[in-house]
């Protein structure tokens, strides 16, 4: 559509409402949303398409409204709205297009790992089968690695908490050297989970959840050792993200840029998210293992962790490999962000301006209406 064309119809639409008794607020913001909508799906363009798009639109309604003897100031919210609201449509679509993909995309995932995970189920079922036929010795080390293998992949195979609960709970029937048992518990299935799959902040905080939750839940189960076990539980997960952090540096090699800048974010969190996940943890645990949980997260924000020397090296590692990949990149993003930032910062003070003036408003409203209450009141006496 031609904006000639829209603008005649924007006008042509006025007149027919005025004409039939139809110009409301209503009526004007959907001829301009339906208008504009057809002209920006026909131009297919960006910025330097719509903003004559809109300003054509914005002209032709008041030019219309005007011609219809019909107030413009009570609708020109009308116009604005439906002109942006046009402009939207197609976009509002395609992510909506881009979402069900996602979606769509999410549940395939799931679907191949889970395929996997029966996949190595199957190898590792394969491998015990066939070691029958072999001498004892043989069919003895077939299975230890076929469990080595598994423990390897509790991740994948959805076991991590089951199997930290069960080896926690063998660690407490023992009753020998239970805190640094289950430390090293932890930390071995911490880490070998993180590693797995790629490092990210949301699987940090979901395997460590799994770990911790898994050995408290055991100790309560067994009502003995909770404060042995809790500590332990906390110092292995952390030394097992650590670990899991520290082999990054080695592995950034590999990344490309916008990774790069994914796990710096993610490793400045990692800490914080850590503790939060502890925190969840002691909500759902007893009273022992909270006071336990709370007290070690209060001692660790006052101290240098090991985890947190850990994330730091990382992340300068990170952060000097994303200055390799492309110092150009970072300057010319910096130099974009720090556009968008002032434009930001601009937006921002006028809304909030305009935020300030709409509270003052609704407040001045409330008062009005309790001045007239209380006069309408005294008029009554």
């Amino acid at each position: 559509m031609s904006e000639n064309k829209m603008k005649d119809r924007i006008g042509e639409e006025v007149k027919i409402a005025k004409e039939t008794g139809k110009i409301t607020s209503k009526k004007i913001y959907e001829i301009v949303r339906k208008a504009v909508a057809d002209a920006v799906s026909e131009a297919k363009g960006g910025a330097e398409e719509i903003r004559p798009i809109v300003a054509d639109a914005l002209s032709a309604a008041v030019e219309g409204l005007k011609a219809a003897e019909t107030g413009v100031a009570e609708n020109i919210k009308a116009v604005l709205e439906g002109a942006v609201d046009g402009v939207r449509v197609h976009k509002d679509q395609a992510i909506d297009v881009v979402r069900k993909e996602i979606r769509e995309l999410e549940a395939k995932l799931e679907t191949e790992r889970a395929e996997l995970a029966q996949s190595v189920k199957d190898a590792l079922q394969g491998a015990k089968e066939a070691g029958e036929v072999f001498p004892e010795e043989i069919r003895t080390q077939i299975e230890s690695v076929v469990t080595d293998i598994k423990l390897n992949s509790t991740e994948l195979l959805g076991l991590t908490r089951e199997t930290v609960k069960e080896a926690a709970k063998q660690a407490i029937e023992t009753g020998e050297n239970v805190r640094e048992t289950v430390a090293q518990i932890a930390k071995d299935a911490t880490e070998k989970a993180l590693k797995e799959s790629r490092f990210t902040a949301d699987r940090v905080q979901k395997i460590a959840e799994k770990v911790m939750s898994g050995a408290v839940e055991a100790a309560e189960e067994a009502g003995q050792e909770v404060k042995d076990v809790a500590h332990g539980v906390f110092e292995g997960v952390q030394k097992g993200i650590a670990s899991a952090v520290e082999s990054i540096g080695d592995k950034t090699k590999e990344f490309v840029h916008d990774d790069l800048a994914r796990t710096k974010e993610d490793l400045e969190v990692i800490e914080e998210l850590f503790l939060e996940t502890v925190g969840r943890v002691a909500k759902r645990s007893g009273e022992t293992a909270k006071a336990v949980l709370v007290d070690l997260i209060e001692q660790t924000e006052k101290t240098t962790s090991v985890l947190r020397e850990k994330t730091g090296h990382a992340t300068e590692k990170v952060a000097g490999r994303l200055e390799k990949a492309g110092k150009e990149a970072v300057k010319t993003s910096v130099n974009t962000a720090g556009k968008l930032t002032r434009a930001m910062a601009e937006e921002a003070m006028e809304l909030g301006k305009r935020s300030v003036d709409v509270a003052k408003g609704a407040i001045s409203g409330m008062w009005k209406g309790a001045k007239d209450a209380l006069q309408k009141e005294k008029d009554n006496q």
